[in-house]
């Protein structure tokens, strides 16, 4: 069976070349721009890997985060980031074993599939 993948950024182009690469790789891939959708999404379904922006309108990548662990703690959760602090702002969520990893944008894909693959 797939591992089912959602990816939440509201720039629509990051989700879609996401989608694209973890679909080629044998993925089951759902994506959200906005975190209302995402929240929705991460009620209804169990996912295997989850990759958040951190920075959105509405909940940022830490409340999706909050709110996956509570309803699949298994999940490896990433979250996706362009900012320069993003290891700082995710420092408690890190130490605490909530965030399976921190993916910076721009990222390698390579290397994104590496930390996912050591993951899952």
């Amino acid at each position: 069976m797939d591992k089912k993948v959602l990816i939440v950024d509201d720039d629509q182009g990051i989700c879609i070349s996401l989608a694209i690469l973890f679909r080629e790789e044998g993925y089951f891939v759902e994506e959200a721009t906005d975190s209302g959708k995402a929240a929705m999404l991460i009620k209804d379904n169990k996912y295997d890997v989850c990759l958040f922006d951190y920075k959105m309108k509405g909940l940022n990548g830490i409340d999706l985060l909050r709110i996956t662990k509570k309803i699949n703690p298994r999940c490896a959760v990433f979250i996706i980031s362009g900012m320069l602090n993003i290891n700082e702002l995710c420092a408690n969520e890190m130490d605490a074993g909530l965030l399976a990893g921190i993916i910076n944008k721009p990222f390698n894909v390579e290397e994104l599939f590496k930390k996912i693959a050591a993951i899952v």
